[in-house]
């Protein structure tokens, strides 16, 4: 497994990292899941190497904390926790809204800790903007945390340029969470290069699309869960997405991989990017992802990538 640094820190976070969204099975988000083989499989990634777990507490409503708790108890120095906040639902409603207010931060921070049984979250990251709070105020919360030890280091989610300025005014902002994928290309033209030139780590979540990059998918796959109302998942684009796949699964078998591993490599090697947060449910597909981040391409099949890529932009 490869390391990389996270920022200006001297924290050190694997090449591929392990998303814990799937762990919340939550119904209709990501289908059946087994806490059982959920546990299984973060122990797994941890002894392969992958040492950052991302969770949230909007993901099952902290049933993803919960697993991933129970998961790390005899692996906690192996590990690096990062888990969110600024998604609540109220009065237990399905809905989630924004909310950054400094005493929300800290009552979802404690629910949080009790959760992944730990004393201090590694990253805690504001999940989303809340353009109702003042950031400073926002900032302001996280840095009090901070000082009773509750979170180590300030990360940002989803978060634009404009917004991440604003964040770092107030404080020390190490890591932002963005979307990238071979097929979701845009934070490469301003989020990339705003996060290089402030020393910003990168932390690219839904590297392999939902799955479309997986090379798992056929015409004829019908989806009962999120995905059931992603227009990429559907009609004309889903076909599209497919033959870009196919393509791709051609180049991975010449360069000796899965589709999946190549997709996943692809993310580690843009340029900025710290570490490619993917999915799992099973120790099967753990295996498979940690496995991207040791992963030797040869040049000429990165080049057929980039071209491949560029006709299709």
């Amino acid at each position: 497994m490869e390391y990389r640094r996270l920022g200006l820190t001297e924290v050190q976070v694997s090449a591929i990292a392990m998303g814990g969204w799937a762990f919340g099975a939550e119904p209709g988000v990501w289908g059946p899941v087994d806490d059982n083989e959920s546990i299984a499989a973060i122990q797994r990634g941890i002894d392969l190497g992958i040492n950052l777990i991302d969770t949230a507490p909007s993901y099952g409503r902290g049933h993803s904390e919960a697993v991933i708790g129970k998961a790390v108890q005899d692996r906690r120095d192996r590990v690096l926790i990062a888990t969110k906040c600024g998604l609540i639902r109220r009065n237990g409603g399905n809905s989630q809204v924004r909310c950054l207010r400094p005493e929300s931060i800290h009552a979802e921070c404690v629910d949080s800790l009790r959760r992944l049984r730990v004393e201090t979250v590694d990253l805690y990251q504001l999940h989303r903007p809340d353009p109702g709070v003042p950031m400073a105020d926002t900032m302001g919360a996280l840095l009090r945390l901070r000082e009773e030890g509750k979170i180590n280091l300030i990360g940002l989610c989803g978060f634009g340029c404009e917004r991440m300025g604003e964040a770092r005014r107030h404080g020390p902002v190490v890591a932002l969470q963005t979307e990238l994928s071979m097929l979701e290309r845009e934070a490469r033209e301003d989020v990339l290069p705003y996060c290089r030139e402030y020393n910003i780590g990168v932390m690219a979540c839904s590297p392999l699309a939902r799955g479309l990059l997986t090379g798992k998918l056929r015409p004829a796959t019908r989806f009962t869960d999120l995905r059931a109302v992603d227009p990429r998942f559907a009609g004309e684009a889903f076909a599209r997405n497919l033959n870009l796949v196919q393509c791709l699964a051609a180049i991975a078998q010449r360069a000796g991989c899965t589709t999946t591993q190549l997709a996943l490599w692809w993310v580690t090697r843009q340029t900025g990017v710290t570490t490619a947060i993917a999915g799992a449910k099973r120790i099967s597909q753990v295996e498979e992802n940690a496995a991207a981040g040791s992963l030797s391409i040869p040049p000429e099949a990165a080049e057929e990538i980039d071209r491949l890529l560029a006709e299709r932009a």
